[in-house]
């Protein structure tokens, strides 16, 4: 008899649950790296344990139940094969695990891997597990019916060199998990508030999730695993020589040349033990100096080295703060990598059709969407929030990628741009990831905080300090001539004082950066601006540009793109901005003034001044006070610090920025672990409580959200999109404006009746498609001028809301966004 593990006559998918038993064990055992370290336990020891639980984790499905539901479509609670498969595997790995672990820890290895089978559809929880009475009603009857075919089970795996038969008949006892109170189902106490609470655990289990659902939703989709491609550290060099050409070597250049070279020779300088036991890297250096490129080149070197030593390639991956630096360092990477390694980008608007179409494989949408997604490529780029969320959570989708940093190189670009507050939570993670799946970190930024040492605190202990890779550092700040501080902080200004200062401070022939720290105040100024300007009292020849998350990302881009073609033919002009420019925005002013925020804002506002250092000696950053505006988004503790910092200078020049960031960070310490990092970790990561780990959010929204999209006039994509929208959400199945939006050839892939997965895959990708023409508005502006249920446009429901074309000018000002009738205060 044939046992089916997929199964869809109308599509022709067929695969067999042996073949695909064994080939997600097959793909489970090859993602293992022998970085792996957890105590008392070795690394062959683990690859037997998860051998066991690919194997065996979809044992379930060779009930008549499931069976009779994927063939026939007889439906029934029995049919749910994950929890008898889990129970099996339980009594599998606790009679074959190693005998040299204490008993404990043997019955909480057991338990992990049976909560990773028994939720391999859905998020992990180690809550109200047992108390349902039908739960073990039905688990007696899916074992009983696999009792009675269990010689065919047992062949049809070819069980006979792995496990007895006799054993495999008594690992279906039911009853025997039901009656153990002590050490099964009183065993989420123990792990959680009991005497077997330790942090490692939590790495475990999620370590062995994420192998088990990585390679069950890969092989479902008939994804193949290909080897790890490495590529030459000179490619940078080549790809540099391709960029800029045969040009001159300015200082700039030279400077950037000798810390690639610098950077180098730490890394060959590096013995074999250094190689294969320390896993913290730092790269410390001011704006300019080609960080993004010299610390790939680094990797690449340090790749090779880890590959020679320990036989092993490392996955390369470099996650940044924000969305908006993707494209450029994207860029760059393309450039060094080409075919010869595999490179995916992956955030919230990652467009999969364009990895589709780049492909030289044949795949289809859905596959496309999961290898990215999946992370399965020889590079990643990614965000602070692609990977941090990942780490801290027990949804499904998000764990599925995170096996793959175990033994990977991974680039922390702009690291202090994690909140305060978050810095001892995520210091301890990078200890504890470092330490159980043997990641490499290299932590890369000008002002290095002490996100390790808040790690150590929050830990309670003291690790080793991270080898610097350019040593030299110091002597790449001293020499900074830039920018400096001018800090104006005696008194608060209201908009007409704060535009009487700009006009004495500025001699309307350079260019000006503003950053406010609410929408409504940066609308405000940009409006007076536009005012002043009427009146005369501004030159008619300045232009004026405003940017902020107000106005929807296509046209951030475009005014970012404007400003830049501008600010290249020195054109006189001032920019009104939020913090959205604080970081990736590749803009060069001559001026700026900043509303008081954290020290590391001011030091990103400076970072987008005088970038090359062609505009003179110490362009200045102003920093005001604008009536009590920072107290909306920044803590008081953050302020203050700043504050008392600052005061004790009349200005401060680029290269002092270090000795402040030090005595900021000194402070930071002593102030000691922020309570979100202590309950974060005590009740989320050693407590195993993935509820709590909700509270996570490394991008806070302030106040509760809603999407508003906007059908642009004159702009045929926005309202294609929306089209395809409507045609998605459709019980008929008439793809249009998808068929443009997505192309003919991938809309026919779904067949003339796509099943509700299928469009939901569909609706992921048109979504991150929208989102050019998507803002998230505080629910609270959204009721003083609340925009248009989508229902409206053409009957479809829609959890967004919608601005028409020919009511544009109601909700949304063509230059400054989102217009809010209230007026209240509000942020980003």
């Amino acid at each position: 008899m044939n046992y089916y593990a997929h199964y869809d006559e109308k599509k022709g998918l067929v695969q067999y649950l042996n073949e695909h038993l064994h080939n997600v064990t097959e793909m489970a055992e090859k993602a293992v790296t022998p970085t792996l370290h957890f105590q008392d336990i070795n690394s062959q020891e683990i690859v037997e344990i998860i051998q066991n639980i690919a194997l065996f984790h979809d044992l379930g499905k060779y009930t008549d139940f499931f069976q009779e539901y994927l063939i026939k479509g007889i439906d029934s609670d029995l049919k749910n094969h994950a929890h008898i498969s889990a129970c099996f595997l339980y009594w599998l790995i606790l009679d074959q695990i190693s005998p040299r672990l204490e008993k404990g820890d043997r019955f909480a290895w057991a338990f992990l891997a049976y909560l990773s089978v028994r939720f391999h559809h859905g998020s992990l929880s180690l809550k109200n597990l047992f108390s349902n009475e039908e739960m073990w009603e039905r688990l007696k009857s899916q074992a009983e019916n696999i009792k009675k075919k269990a010689e065919n089970i047992y062949k049809d795996l070819a069980l006979e060199e792995r496990l007895d038969f006799r054993q495999f008949i008594e690992y279906f006892s039911v009853d025997r998990l039901k009656n153990d109170q002590r050490f099964f189902q009183y065993m989420p106490e123990y792990l959680m508030h009991g005497r077997l609470r330790n942090a490692q655990w939590y790495f475990v289990l999620l370590y062995l999730f994420s192998v088990l659902i990585d390679a069950d939703k890969l092989d479902a989709a008939r994804i193949q695993r290909g080897d790890r491609q490495i590529v030459e550290p000179d490619k940078v060099l080549t790809y540099l020589h391709t960029k800029h050409g045969a040009i001159d070597e300015t200082e700039l250049i030279q400077r950037r040349n000798r810390a690639r070279s610098s950077m180098l020779a730490s890394i060959d300088s590096l013995s074999k033990e250094q190689v294969k036991r320390n896993y913290f890297y730092t790269v410390t250096a001011p704006t300019g100096i080609g960080k993004t490129l010299s610390a790939l080149q680094a990797a690449l070197r340090l790749q090779k080295r880890i590959q020679e030593e320990e036989g092993y390639t490392p996955r390369l991956i470099t996650a940044i703060p924000f969305i908006n630096i993707i494209e450029q360092t994207k860029s760059d990477y393309d450039g060094v990598f080409g075919d010869e390694a595999k490179l995916i980008t992956h955030h919230r608007f990652t467009d999969f059709t364009a990895y589709q179409q780049r492909s030289s494989e044949e795949k289809s949408l859905d596959q496309t969407m999961l290898e990215v997604e999946s992370w399965e490529a020889d590079v990643i780029l990614t965000t602070f929030v692609q990977l941090f969320q990942s780490l801290l959570t027990g949804e499904n989708r998000s764990l599925k990628k995170v096996n793959k940093l175990a033994g990977s190189i991974v680039i922390l670009d702009e690291i202090q741009s994690i909140p305060d507050q978050f810095m001892p939570l995520i210091g301890a993670l990078l200890r504890k990831v470092a330490y159980h799946y043997g990641t490499r970190f290299i932590l890369m930024t000008a002002t290095q905080p002490k996100i390790l040492e808040l790690g150590d605190l929050l830990l309670g202990s003291v690790e080793n300090n991270p080898i610097e890779l350019l040593p030299d550092h110091e002597k790449y700040f001293k020499g900074l001539e830039r920018t400096k501080f001018v800090p104006l902080l005696e008194e608060g200004y209201n908009n007409e004082q704060f535009f009487s200062l700009l006009l004495d401070l500025w001699d309307q022939k350079e260019s000006v950066l503003i950053v406010l720290n609410t929408i409504k105040r940066s609308i405000d100024i940009y409006n007076l601006l536009r005012e002043k300007q009427d009146s005369g009292e501004l030159s008619s020849d300045i232009e004026l540009y405003y940017l902020s998350t107000n106005i929807v990302p296509k046209q951030r881009k475009e005014v970012i793109e404007r400003v830049k073609s501008r600010l290249k033919k020195g054109v006189p002009l001032v920019m009104v901005s939020t913090q959205t420019i604080e970081a990736g925005v590749d803009l060069d002013f001559d001026i700026g003034f900043r509303d008081l925020a954290p020290l590391e804002s001011l030091i990103q506002t400076a970072g987008r001044i005088n970038r090359e250092g062609k505009k003179g000696k110490h362009k200045p950053l102003y920093i005001v006070q604008i009536e009590s505006d920072h107290k909306w988004i920044y803590s008081l503790h953050q302020l203050d610090r700043t504050k008392r910092l600052l005061r004790n200078y009349g200005e401060i020049k680029e290269a002092e920025y270090r000795g402040l960031v030090e005595i900021y960070y000194q402070e930071l310490m002593q102030a000691g672990v922020s309570d979100e990092s202590r309950l974060l970790w005590e009740k989320g990561v050693v407590g195993l409580d993935f509820d709590v780990l909700k509270k996570f959010q490394l991008i806070e929204n302030v106040g509760q959200v809603v999407d508003v999209y906007d059908e642009m006039p004159n702009d045929t994509q926005s309202t294609l999109l929306l089209d395809a929208y409507e045609e998605l959400k459709r019980e008929e199945w008439e793809p249009h404006a998808l068929t443009q939006v997505f192309s003919q050839e991938v809309i026919s892939e779904y067949g003339n009746s796509p099943s509700y997965f299928e469009r939901r895959s569909l609706l992921r990708i048109l979504l991150s498609k929208m989102s050019s023409y998507m803002l998230q508005i505080r629910i609270t502006r959204a009721k003083t001028n609340q925009p248009i249920s989508f229902q409206a446009r053409n009957g479809c429901e829609a959890p967004f809301y919608w601005i028409p074309p020919d009511q544009l000018s109601d909700y949304y000002h063509r230059e400054t966004g989102y217009i809010d009738e209230g007026g209240g205060a509000y942020l980003w």
